[in-house]
Protein backbone atom coordinates (compact mmCIF):
# COMPACT_ATOMS: atom_id res chain seq x y z
CA UNK A 1 0.00 0.00 0.00
CA UNK A 2 1.61 3.45 -0.70
CA UNK A 3 0.03 6.22 1.11
CA UNK A 4 -0.82 9.62 0.65
CA UNK A 5 1.26 12.10 2.43
CA UNK A 6 1.49 15.56 3.65
CA UNK A 7 3.29 17.39 6.67
CA UNK A 8 0.94 18.92 9.03
CA UNK A 9 1.89 22.04 10.88
CA UNK A 10 1.09 22.59 14.76
CA UNK A 11 -0.15 24.72 16.77
CA UNK A 12 -1.00 25.16 20.79
CA UNK A 13 -4.45 23.13 20.08
CA UNK A 14 -5.34 23.22 16.16
CA UNK A 15 -3.27 22.65 12.88
CA UNK A 16 -4.09 23.17 9.10
CA UNK A 17 -2.73 21.29 6.75
CA UNK A 18 -2.01 21.92 3.07
CA UNK A 19 -2.83 19.05 0.88
CA UNK A 20 -0.48 18.05 -2.21
CA UNK A 21 -2.29 16.58 -5.33
CA UNK A 22 -4.45 14.27 -4.97
CA UNK A 23 -4.48 15.03 -0.82
CA UNK A 24 -7.60 17.45 0.28
CA UNK A 25 -6.51 20.33 2.86
CA UNK A 26 -7.53 18.47 6.44
CA UNK A 27 -8.61 19.82 9.76
CA UNK A 28 -6.82 18.98 12.62
CA UNK A 29 -9.38 18.02 15.74
CA UNK A 30 -8.69 20.30 19.22
CA UNK A 31 -6.60 17.40 20.02
CA UNK A 32 -2.88 18.44 18.17
CA UNK A 33 -1.70 17.58 14.47
CA UNK A 34 -3.22 15.35 11.95
CA UNK A 35 -1.45 14.21 8.45
CA UNK A 36 -1.74 11.78 5.80
CA UNK A 37 1.04 9.78 6.12
CA UNK A 38 2.53 6.30 6.80
CA UNK A 39 2.44 3.65 9.92
CA UNK A 40 4.75 5.13 11.98
CA UNK A 41 8.68 2.35 12.66
CA UNK A 42 7.84 1.77 16.32
CA UNK A 43 4.55 1.20 18.96
CA UNK A 44 1.95 -1.33 18.97
CA UNK A 45 -1.36 -2.77 17.23
CA UNK A 46 -4.70 -1.36 18.77
CA UNK A 47 -6.95 -3.51 18.09
CA UNK A 48 -9.68 -2.34 20.76
CA UNK A 49 -11.29 0.11 18.81
CA UNK A 50 -15.08 0.49 16.92
CA UNK A 51 -15.46 1.92 13.16
CA UNK A 52 -19.05 3.04 11.37
CA UNK A 53 -18.55 4.16 7.20
CA UNK A 54 -21.39 5.81 5.81
CA UNK A 55 -21.24 7.66 2.02
CA UNK A 56 -23.29 9.44 0.12
CA UNK A 57 -23.65 10.22 -4.12
CA UNK A 58 -23.58 13.26 -5.55
CA UNK A 59 -21.64 16.65 -5.22
CA UNK A 60 -22.10 16.89 -1.64
CA UNK A 61 -20.06 14.60 1.31
CA UNK A 62 -21.99 12.35 3.48
CA UNK A 63 -21.01 14.29 6.79
CA UNK A 64 -21.81 18.31 5.66
CA UNK A 65 -20.90 20.09 9.56
CA UNK A 66 -18.99 20.64 11.01
CA UNK A 67 -17.31 21.94 8.28
CA UNK A 68 -13.64 23.95 7.84
CA UNK A 69 -12.85 26.93 7.16
CA UNK A 70 -9.46 28.96 5.54
CA UNK A 71 -7.75 28.75 8.57
CA UNK A 72 -7.90 25.32 10.06
CA UNK A 73 -11.33 25.79 12.41
CA UNK A 74 -14.27 24.39 12.39
CA UNK A 75 -17.44 26.06 11.95
CA UNK A 76 -21.13 25.79 10.63
CA UNK A 77 -20.57 27.95 8.34
CA UNK A 78 -22.26 27.69 4.78
CA UNK A 79 -19.23 28.86 3.02
CA UNK A 80 -16.54 26.42 4.84
CA UNK A 81 -15.48 23.52 2.98
CA UNK A 82 -16.74 19.67 4.23
CA UNK A 83 -14.36 18.27 7.30
CA UNK A 84 -11.78 15.79 6.00
CA UNK A 85 -9.78 14.89 8.63
CA UNK A 86 -11.44 15.88 12.33
CA UNK A 87 -11.17 14.58 16.05
CA UNK A 88 -13.84 14.34 18.16
CA UNK A 89 -13.27 14.53 21.63
CA UNK A 90 -16.48 15.75 23.67
CA UNK A 91 -20.35 15.34 23.68
CA UNK A 92 -20.77 18.79 22.63
CA UNK A 93 -18.10 18.08 19.39
CA UNK A 94 -20.07 14.76 18.34
CA UNK A 95 -23.60 16.73 18.77
CA UNK A 96 -22.52 19.14 16.22
CA UNK A 97 -22.11 16.90 13.11
CA UNK A 98 -24.82 16.98 10.67
CA UNK A 99 -25.24 14.30 7.94
CA UNK A 100 -26.29 14.49 3.77
CA UNK A 101 -29.82 13.28 3.39
CA UNK A 102 -28.84 10.55 1.46
CA UNK A 103 -26.24 9.46 3.61
CA UNK A 104 -26.35 5.72 4.13
CA UNK A 105 -25.63 4.12 7.74
CA UNK A 106 -25.97 7.58 9.79
CA UNK A 107 -28.09 5.79 12.90
CA UNK A 108 -24.92 3.42 12.97
CA UNK A 109 -22.65 6.82 12.98
CA UNK A 110 -24.89 9.21 14.89
CA UNK A 111 -24.68 5.74 17.33
CA UNK A 112 -20.79 5.45 17.52
CA UNK A 113 -20.71 9.10 18.25
CA UNK A 114 -23.34 8.82 21.65
CA UNK A 115 -22.19 5.95 22.62
CA UNK A 116 -18.49 7.21 23.18
CA UNK A 117 -16.85 7.85 26.17
CA UNK A 118 -14.89 11.25 25.59
CA UNK A 119 -13.47 10.77 29.40
CA UNK A 120 -11.41 8.05 28.12
CA UNK A 121 -11.90 7.32 24.14
CA UNK A 122 -12.10 10.08 20.70
CA UNK A 123 -13.28 9.37 17.39
CA UNK A 124 -11.45 10.21 14.69
CA UNK A 125 -13.04 11.24 11.01
CA UNK A 126 -11.92 10.82 7.58
CA UNK A 127 -13.68 11.74 4.95
CA UNK A 128 -12.95 11.57 1.09
CA UNK A 129 -13.92 10.41 -2.41
CA UNK A 130 -13.71 7.06 -3.43
CA UNK A 131 -14.21 5.37 -7.06
CA UNK A 132 -17.98 4.42 -7.09
CA UNK A 133 -17.18 0.47 -7.18
CA UNK A 134 -15.07 0.28 -3.77
CA UNK A 135 -15.51 0.73 -0.51
CA UNK A 136 -13.23 2.43 2.73
CA UNK A 137 -11.92 0.29 5.12
CA UNK A 138 -10.40 0.30 8.28
CA UNK A 139 -7.05 -1.91 7.55
CA UNK A 140 -5.20 -1.48 10.91
CA UNK A 141 -4.21 1.14 13.84
CA UNK A 142 -1.23 1.35 16.01
CA UNK A 143 -0.41 3.86 18.45
CA UNK A 144 3.27 4.56 18.66
CA UNK A 145 5.77 4.85 21.38
CA UNK A 146 4.92 8.83 21.79
CA UNK A 147 1.17 7.76 21.72
CA UNK A 148 -0.10 9.14 19.03
CA UNK A 149 -2.11 6.86 16.87
CA UNK A 150 -1.77 6.12 13.11
CA UNK A 151 -4.83 5.06 11.37
CA UNK A 152 -4.29 2.92 7.87
CA UNK A 153 -7.67 2.55 5.32
CA UNK A 154 -7.66 0.86 2.19
CA UNK A 155 -10.11 0.38 -0.42
CA UNK A 156 -12.07 -3.37 -1.34
CA UNK A 157 -14.70 -4.06 -4.32
CA UNK A 158 -18.05 -3.78 -3.44
CA UNK A 159 -20.17 -6.62 -3.74
CA UNK A 160 -20.82 -7.96 -7.55
CA UNK A 161 -24.87 -7.52 -7.15
CA UNK A 162 -23.66 -3.49 -6.16
CA UNK A 163 -24.26 -1.56 -9.69
CA UNK A 164 -21.98 0.65 -9.80
CA UNK A 165 -19.86 2.58 -12.90
CA UNK A 166 -15.66 1.68 -13.34
CA UNK A 167 -15.02 5.69 -13.80
CA UNK A 168 -17.36 7.30 -11.28
CA UNK A 169 -16.87 8.30 -7.68
CA UNK A 170 -18.81 9.02 -4.30
CA UNK A 171 -18.19 10.07 -0.74
CA UNK A 172 -17.15 8.34 2.12
CA UNK A 173 -16.62 8.60 5.34
CA UNK A 174 -15.27 6.34 8.27
CA UNK A 175 -15.63 7.13 11.98
CA UNK A 176 -12.99 5.14 14.27
CA UNK A 177 -13.68 5.29 18.21
CA UNK A 178 -10.52 5.08 19.57
CA UNK A 179 -9.61 3.40 23.28
CA UNK A 180 -7.94 6.65 24.41
CA UNK A 181 -8.91 10.32 24.71
CA UNK A 182 -8.15 12.93 22.85
CA UNK A 183 -5.96 14.79 25.26
CA UNK A 184 -4.07 11.08 25.45
CA UNK A 185 -2.12 12.40 22.39
CA UNK A 186 -0.86 15.21 20.71
CA UNK A 187 -0.32 14.25 17.22
CA UNK A 188 -2.34 11.71 14.74
CA UNK A 189 -2.17 10.83 11.67
CA UNK A 190 -3.77 8.54 8.78
CA UNK A 191 -3.15 6.87 5.54
CA UNK A 192 -4.91 5.55 2.84
CA UNK A 193 -3.98 2.92 -0.11
CA UNK A 194 -5.15 0.91 -3.24
CA UNK A 195 -4.94 -2.19 -1.43
CA UNK A 196 -5.36 -4.04 2.04
CA UNK A 197 -1.93 -4.56 2.93
CA UNK A 198 -1.57 -7.63 6.02
CA UNK A 199 -0.04 -5.32 8.92
CA UNK A 200 3.43 -5.11 9.10
CA UNK A 201 5.90 -7.72 10.76
CA UNK A 202 7.31 -5.47 13.32
CA UNK A 203 3.57 -5.07 15.16
CA UNK A 204 2.87 -8.72 15.44
CA UNK A 205 2.85 -10.32 18.86
CA UNK A 206 2.22 -6.72 20.00
CA UNK A 207 -1.64 -4.93 21.40
CA UNK A 208 -2.12 -2.19 23.19
CA UNK A 209 -5.73 -2.55 23.71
Amino acid sequence: MVPSETTASKTARRSFLTGAVGVAAALAGCSGSESHSSPPEDGTIVTDHVTATTRSTGDRPPIVAPREDAGGNTDDGSTAEPITLHTVESEDGAEAFEFAEDATNVAAARRLLAETDYDSESVFVFQTRIGECYRLKLNYVTRGDDGDPNIQFCRVIRDAHTACEREASDHTAALVRLPFPADGYDGLSAGSGGSCDPIPDRYNGSDSS
